[in-house]
């Protein structure tokens, strides 16, 4: 509560003070990490920063705010805004001379591409460390190696990533830095549970978290949960690890740290695998599937590299252009001293060398706007499909948690009435059957419409998980069917459908597999997926007793598959003998 008191009189501050230097250098001095309130407002807090820093000129008040955005979007896992953040924060540093600053940013730079390219990241870090040693600048040293022992963690180099986490950690002892120390217990016990010594990380995961709970460090409390859940997984403690993931989980969605949200709902999709509850696998996975599609785009990191190699880029002509200038000056001096008679000659081309130069540059500023504006409107396109994304997420979210539960208790009401009076009659029991039945049946549509709520696109991988469940489900209702689903070796598993596409196709699969249990008496019923002249085959045969095609009307179910198919451009064909029937379905 005192934190964010303490947020609304920040936010007075600015409105009353915008324009004193020592109001910004307080704000900016905010630690992120340990602010209890909501991410847009930490990011509207340091925007408002900026401005007032270059409203009235203060070079490094708008650099300090730049490189607090930074911070607060890498953990939204927005990428691309902290990496811009950071271009914008470093020519200031660099201008003003101020090496700590400078060094801290360069190796944060590395620091964001680690996932995206290692070995420039390795490169980046390494020039920051470099600065940051060669003058003795321990502040900086100490998130340097820390940072620099994650990317040796990355790249396999365990005792090495040790040996970085606790020279971070000493330099954090020496200046009492009692809220970055946990960072460092956090890491090296990632470390001990990589080299299989469980009892050495729980320990230095619970002294971190031990820790953070005294400074309400709610993003690495969230994260310490998710770890020591990693802890039991690796120990195959299953049912240990689930606590603790679901204790992270509501705080990471609270703080908006959607990379946190996403591993979380990973690592409780593949526990309940492990535990062979399809169902809840199949749900988590789905969300850990929706909120990969929102934020680790690949487009997003190859943004984030190119914004790397703009400002590489610029650094690089702007030394050139430096360069020139200082030759053109030495070499119109030497002119005048040994030639003046050439001095007019020596005046126009140094003339027009500064034509060209200013025409240049000019050319690079049009350049550089026309990148904003489309980057600008790249971002906004960004930001709309997240906001649709998290709308499709909390109406999925709703109908699984009320209208799902609401449907459960209607199953179970029905069965206490069967099983409650014994007197009931037999076609009474029977009708309170049927309804438990379509009740059941409508939960497994409900999901089925859920999982195509949450998505733009549906990856093969997803199809393929849904119909095999489908399968499953149908085995238990039929056991005296023997079912079969097939995917041939030549069959595109990355491909990805629409959303339109994937649910037909599924909808199909399983009203052709219903009419063969329900109309055909089948003993055997098979799914096939397969690739023909670059077209996808789906095929649904049963060896029940057919009908005639010819003389039979085919009744809704088939009008509707044959609808389904025209909606995505696909053909159906149904051919049926005494032998049994087969759909398929070209796309």
């Amino acid at each position: 509560m005192g934190k964010f008191i303490f947020t609304i009189l920040v936010f007075m501050c600015i409105t009353a003070f915008g324009q004193s230097k020592k109001t910004i250098d307080s704000i900016n001095e905010i630690y992120v990490q340990g602010l209890n309130i909501p991410q847009d407002s930490i990011i509207a807090l340091f925007q408002e920063n900026v401005d007032s820093a270059l409203k009235i000129s203060y070079d490094l008040g708008s650099a300090d705010a730049y490189s607090k955005l930074s911070l607060v979007y890498a953990y939204q896992g927005k990428y691309e805004e902290s990496a811009k953040n950071v271009m914008k924060a470093l020519p200031i540093y660099e201008k003003l001379d101020k090496i700590d600053k400078f060094a801290a940013h360069y190796a944060q730079t590395g620091y964001s591409m680690k996932y995206n390219d290692l070995d420039k990241a390795i490169y980046l870090m390494q020039k920051g460390k470099a600065v940051a040693e060669a003058n003795n600048l321990e502040i900086v040293l100490k998130d340097i190696y820390n940072n620099y022992g994650v990317l040796k963690e990355i790249n396999k180099e365990l005792d090495s990533a040790l040996h970085y986490y606790e020279k971070s950690l000493k330099i954090k002892r020496k200046i009492n830095d009692t809220v970055g120390i946990p960072y460092n217990w956090s890491n090296m016990a990632g470390v001990y549970a990589l080299q299989q010594n469980f009892a050495k990380a729980r320990e230095y995961f619970n002294k971190s978290l031990k820790q953070r709970l005294v400074w309400s460090d709610s993003m690495g409390i969230a994260e310490n949960y998710t770890q020591l859940g990693e802890v039991f997984i690796a120990e195959k403690k299953w049912i240990q690890a689930i606590p603790l993931v679901h204790q992270s989980l509501p705080i990471s969605i609270k703080k908006q740290y959607r990379n946190l949200t996403q591993y979380n709902y990973k690592l409780l999709s593949d526990i309940y695998k492990k535990l062979n509850n399809a169902d809840s696998a199949l749900y988590y996975f789905e969300q850990y599937s929706a909120i990969k599609d929102s934020v680790h785009g690949i487009q997003v990191q190859e943004k984030i590299a190119a914004l790397n190699v703009e400002f590489e880029t610029e650094k690089k002509e702007n030394e050139i252009l430096r360069q020139r200038a200082q030759l053109a000056e030495k070499d119109l001096e030497v002119r005048r001293k040994n030639l003046w008679l050439f001095g007019s000659l020596g005046l126009a081309m140094v003339l027009a060398l500064l034509g060209y130069l200013l025409f240049s540059q000019q050319k690079l500023k049009n350049r550089q706007l026309q990148k904003e504006v489309e980057l600008k409107s790249a971002l906004a396109k960004i930001e709309t499909q997240n906001k649709l994304q998290e709308q499709r997420l909390r109406i999925s979210r709703d109908l699984h948690d009320n209208i799902g539960a609401q449907l459960t208790f209607i199953i179970s009401s029905i069965d206490n009435l069967k099983y409650g009076f014994k007197d009931i009659s037999e076609k009474l029991g029977n009708k309170l059957s049927g309804i438990s039945n379509f009740t059941s049946q409508t939960i497994y549509e409900l999901r089925d419409t859920i999982w195509a709520m949450n998505k733009e696109n549906i990856t093969f991988e997803d199809l393929q998980a849904r119909i095999a469940n489908f399968i499953e489900h149908a085995k238990n209702a039929s056991e005296k069917t023997e079912f079969s689903f097939q995917i041939d070796n030549d069959v595109n598993e990355t491909h990805v459908f629409s959303s339109l596409e994937g649910m037909n196709i599924y909808r199909i699969i399983q009203e052709s597999v219903n009419n063969s249990l329900k109309h055909a008496s089948a003993d055997e019923i098979e799914v096939i997926i397969s690739k023909r002249e670059n077209q996808y085959q789906v095929e649904i045969t049963d060896t029940g007793k057919g009908f005639d095609t010819d003389t039979t009307e085919l009744g809704n179910g088939f009008h509707n598959m044959k609808k389904r198919a025209g909606e995505i451009g696909a053909t159906l064909q149904i051919k049926s003998s005494k032998k049994g029937t087969s759909i398929l379905l070209k796309l």
